[in-house]
């Protein structure tokens, strides 16, 4: 009874809570489209509010069931990364001090991750832990970045979070199923309200809290002894596509600190595809690299990298060869589709509770310095 427990709660809880804050946030929390959005009318966000209570509540629910997790760390973790979230949704935080809040909560969580899982020393541990804490705040921006277009974010989550309860179940690693399992419910039950009409973005808040809670999955993974291929697996989409969008940016003379509609998932709607399409292609390219991962504990990790590397190779691939030129031609142009993805529309006075919502742009629209 413990996986379906856990995967309940927080999908129930994440469900359930969405409704109650949901008019909470139509009149606080609104995002206004620019010229670089991939959707068209003011939408709430802040959704992720509920997805990380869900977390919270699944994490409960598996100790009910007898499966522990270490949850002051966890919560911990998620109620930092929610806060901080958070106060961007609100506030817009500096680049600076948001990347540098992300770099100490990262450090935090990598040397806690390295002391119990590993044997590591000295100057050993002080490398594995730089390395780690790179990692855990660049995933949490590169989540952030991706999470442009509606349902895109809680499919890669689901995914996400099932194959790393599958990778905690296979190499009896402690923790990680129970935790995986949290996380995808959360994700399935913030899912209705955002895809594949948009009702409420996720926003910062859940962006960087799920962002920083698969990242670390994927280090607990790691530290454990699981092959790197299969810790990685579910998020090296995020991390190809990323890293092809800044790099391809620098090469071709653009700041990368710019706003932009340039990652492939952004190129696809330019393109003419809906944001449920370009969502499900994102998902299915995740499931594709899991895929890969587990021919890899067959036939060895030679045969597992190519697959990956030609898998990669498509999918940055996938917006000019079905689109040829005509992605690039719109990327600076929303077009009528992105309306049609419509959302809600927020308040006709939104800064009626006294405070302005001043126009910004989506959570995917940005880099390390959006504003």
């Amino acid at each position: 009874m413990t996986m379906p427990a856990v995967v309940l709660a927080a999908a129930f809880a994440s469900l359930g809570l969405q409704g109650v804050l949901l008019p909470v946030l139509r009149r606080y929390v609104v995002d206004i489209p620019n010229n670089r959005s991939s959707h068209a009318m003011p939408t709430a966000r802040g959704g992720g509010l509920a997805v990380v209570a869900g977390i919270w509540l699944g994490i409960v629910a598996g100790y009910l069931a007898a499966a522990p997790v270490p949850w002051s760390v966890v919560v911990m973790a998620l109620a930092l990364s929610a806060a901080l979230g958070l106060a961007d949704d609100m506030w817009t935080l500096g680049a600076l001090p948001r990347l540098g809040i992300q770099l100490v909560l990262g450090l935090s969580l990598a040397l806690w991750m390295l002391e119990t899982r590993t044997a590591l020393s000295g100057i050993s541990l002080v490398l594995a832990a730089a390395v780690a804490t790179i990692w855990l705040a660049g995933f949490t921006n590169a989540f952030n970045f991706m999470d442009g277009v509606n349902g895109i974010s809680a499919l890669n989550a689901i995914v996400a979070g099932a194959w790393y309860a599958y990778v905690g179940w296979h190499w009896s690693v402690d923790n990680l199923t129970t935790l995986g399992l949290a996380v995808a419910g959360a994700a399935a039950g913030f899912l209705p309200w955002n895809f594949p009409k948009a009702r409420v973005f996720l926003g910062d808040v859940g962006s960087y809290a799920i962002g920083m809670a698969l990242a670390g999955l994927a280090l607990w993974a790691a530290a454990a002894g699981v092959p790197l291929w299969s810790a990685l697996a579910p998020l090296l989409v995020y991390v190809v596509d990323t890293s092809w969008t800044l790099t391809r940016r620098v090469a071709s003379g653009q700041p990368w600190k710019q706003a932009h509609r340039d990652h492939i998932y952004q190129r696809l709607v330019a393109g003419g595809w809906s944001h449920a399409r370009s969502a499900m292609v994102s998902a299915f390219a995740a499931v594709g690299c899991c895929a890969a991962a587990l021919v890899t504990e067959t036939v060895g990790p030679i045969v597992g990298v190519l697959l990956l590397a030609i898998g990669a190779g498509c999918y940055l691939l996938l917006p000019q060869t079905i689109h040829g030129d005509s992605a690039s031609a719109r990327l600076q142009a929303p077009g009528r589709r992105h309306a049609a993805e419509g959302a809600v529309v927020a308040p006709r006075n939104p800064s009626r509770a006294g405070r302005t919502v001043q126009p910004r742009p989506h959570p995917a629209t940005h880099e390390w310095v959006s504003e």
